[in-house]
């Protein structure tokens, strides 16, 4: 579903999926994906983390069973009640950025074709090798 009122750079899909946040190799948070673009997520979670703390992200595509992940160096933000918004700063891999696209622009709708343009007319994240 695309977010109304969307001014910004990338367009953000309304999507529901697991997602995990880890420091230091430890999972420090788990919530729920609220919405994503090709900058960021979201996250509905119980727990917060101070703007400009660095992370990593793990979008888990089929719900944690071990399947395809998109996977991302982070950096939260904004803090709002039980929700953080958190910016890519890199992609991990060439097939986390496929994902991201394909997810982004599966859950655009009637938007895709804008989403596809921003695909286009943006390098993007580069993936990291």
């Amino acid at each position: 579903m695309f977010l109304q009122g969307n001014n910004r750079e990338f367009t953000r899909v309304k999507v529901s999926i697991h997602v995990e946040l880890r420091m230091g190799g430890n999972v420090v948070i788990q919530g729920e994906l609220e919405n994503v673009s090709l900058n960021g997520i979201l996250l509905s979670c119980e727990t917060t983390l101070p703007e400009q703390t660095p992370c990593l992200v793990f979008l888990q595509l089929d719900g944690g069973q071990g399947g395809p992940t998109i996977e991302a160096q982070g950096m939260v933000t904004r803090m709002e009640t039980h929700k953080l918004a958190i910016q890519f700063t890199e992609l991990i891999g060439t097939e986390s950025m496929n994902h991201l696209q394909n997810l982004v622009l599966y859950n655009s709708g009637t938007q895709a074709y804008r989403v596809e343009e921003e695909f286009q007319s943006h390098v993007g994240l580069l993936p990291k090798s």
